[in-house]
């Protein structure tokens, strides 16, 4: 007996259940679907946690208690009395908007990464300014332009499919 003849249904009661066993798969497919839409969250910069004022990696200076994650779309506000600092490999995020009038620094020898995977924010906003002394990686799905490496000062590396592996003191 082939596979094709134990799995093909022979009477009216089997295809009844095979069809109801396609409608559970369907379902369950869907509602992965739509929890996998939900897990994206976006995160915006408190700042001031005592003693961790600027920590990137401070829960408690992030809306939400968490640090970002490669499901979280960051936002860094203007008007904030602290900026986050980045001091060794951050989680990648998904995206990342930074307001004009606020920062974001980057430690040599840290990273972050952006996937750019949801296309919130373009993948990456910059209207403020970042000081990249370590390694800013930045996912496939974002679009670089000449006018957002002006946004970024340091010594340290921008990765990007658009544009390589650009040094940022080669371009003084």
């Amino acid at each position: 007996m082939s596979t094709q003849e134990v799995l093909k249904p022979t009477n009216s009661t089997g295809r009844i259940a095979a069809m109801h066993i396609t409608r559970g798969i369907a379902l369950c497919l869907a509602l992965a679907f739509c929890y996998a839409l939900s897990a994206q969250t976006t995160a915006t910069w408190q700042g001031g946690k005592p003693g961790r004022t600027t920590d990137w990696s401070c829960p408690a200076n992030w809306s939400g208690g968490h640090v970002p994650d490669e499901f979280t779309q960051v936002i860094i506000p203007s008007g904030k009395q602290f900026y986050p600092v980045i001091k060794c490999a951050a989680t990648p995020i998904d995206a990342l908007l930074i307001e004009s009038g606020s920062t974001l620094a980057i430690h040599a020898g840290a990273s972050l990464v952006i996937l750019g995977e949801t296309g919130r924010f373009e993948g990456f906003t910059v209207l403020g300014q970042i000081r990249n002394d370590g390694t800013l990686d930045i996912g496939e799905a974002v679009n670089i332009s000449t006018a957002f490496l002006k946004q970024v000062q340091g010594n340290g590396i921008v990765i990007s499919p658009t544009v390589g592996m650009d040094t940022l003191a080669r371009r003084r």
